[in-house]
């Protein structure tokens, strides 16, 4: 399966029946499929259930300006969540519904064969490392499956303590690990 296959298999996804109700569409990710770098978050919030990117709001502005600090773009990475629907109210996932992504997310980690895996948050980190925690260990390399991964504090941490600026410190400090590790990976 290639990746346009898979995407549009999963355009058409109908797992979860609460979050069919729930979500306006599926929001499958958004940037360069080809790329080296695949970030996951956790789910969809109602912008980008509106407008079918991830990390399109109040949060993605910040993930943008984290990544252009490091003299990244959004063009440089691939972009998606650890489920592709938007959540009710914006409640966490549950497992059922991060299990029936999970051979998605499995799927595309195979199809783009990244080399650096950065997953924002909590969900997305023990998805992928199974480790929870994200606060006591952002910014450390961690291996999948011969994979570096970076998980970082999600942006919308920032935004809720009230924009501090030690933690976006601490943010731009995790995406210098992440610049430095594709510089070495070149």
């Amino acid at each position: 399966m290639d990746f346009e296959a898979l995407k549009q298999e999963y355009l058409q996804c109908k797992n979860c029946p609460k979050l069919m109700k729930s979500r306006s569409q599926v929001v499958f990710g958004s940037g360069n499929p080809n790329s080296k770098i695949l970030f996951i978050g956790e789910a969809p919030g109602a912008n980008e259930d509106k407008q079918g990117i991830p990390f399109c709001g109040m949060s993605g502005q910040i993930l943008t300006q984290l990544l252009n600090q490091v003299g990244l773009s959004r063009e440089d990475i691939f972009i998606t969540n650890t489920i592709l629907c938007r959540p009710e109210k914006n409640r966490n996932p549950d497992k059922n519904e991060v299990e029936n992504c999970r051979k998605r997310l499995d799927h595309l980690i195979s199809i783009m064969q990244p080399e650096i895996i950065v997953t924002i948050g909590n969900f997305a980190t023990d998805r992928i490392i199974n480790k929870t925690g994200v606060t006591s260990i952002h910014g450390q390399v961690f291996k999948y499956n011969n994979i570096s991964v970076v998980p970082v504090i999600h942006p919308a941490n920032y935004l809720y303590s009230g924009r501090n600026p030690v933690l976006f410190n601490q943010m731009l400090e995790d995406f210098k690990v992440i610049f430095t590790l594709i510089n070495k990976k070149s």
